[in-house]
């Protein structure tokens, strides 16, 4: 999936959600396929929670080195992010779960 970064104003929101979903299915393929290479017994979240926070700040802190106040603004947005993606999983499992009338 290659875009054209000169073409960003012909891009919708179709496009942007196919491309999250897009690396976002590559990053979690390649997150289970790691945690498989390893010793059953560092299978465990807290595993997957240091390796996921290393992963994420070693990508904020490319995107502004030496910017500290930048790299906080960009993991507040990305906090809030995922703060938004959980609660939408929450409303469908609330919605799974209720009772037909």
């Amino acid at each position: 999936m290659k875009i054209d970064e000169n073409d960003k104003s012909t891009l919708s929101n179709e496009d942007y959600t196919k491309a999250m979903n897009f690396i976002g299915q590559n990053l979690l393929a390649a997150l289970v396929q790691s945690l498989e290479k390893l010793p059953p017994p560092l299978r465990d979240s807290n595993v997957i929670s240091q390796a996921l926070s290393a992963f994420l700040a070693n990508i904020i802190h490319k995107q502004f080195p030496g910017d500290s106040t930048a790299c906080q603004k960009m993991l507040e947005a990305l906090n809030q992010l995922v703060k938004l993606r959980l609660e939408s999983f929450s409303q469908v499992e609330k919605k799974t779960e209720a009772p037909a009338e």
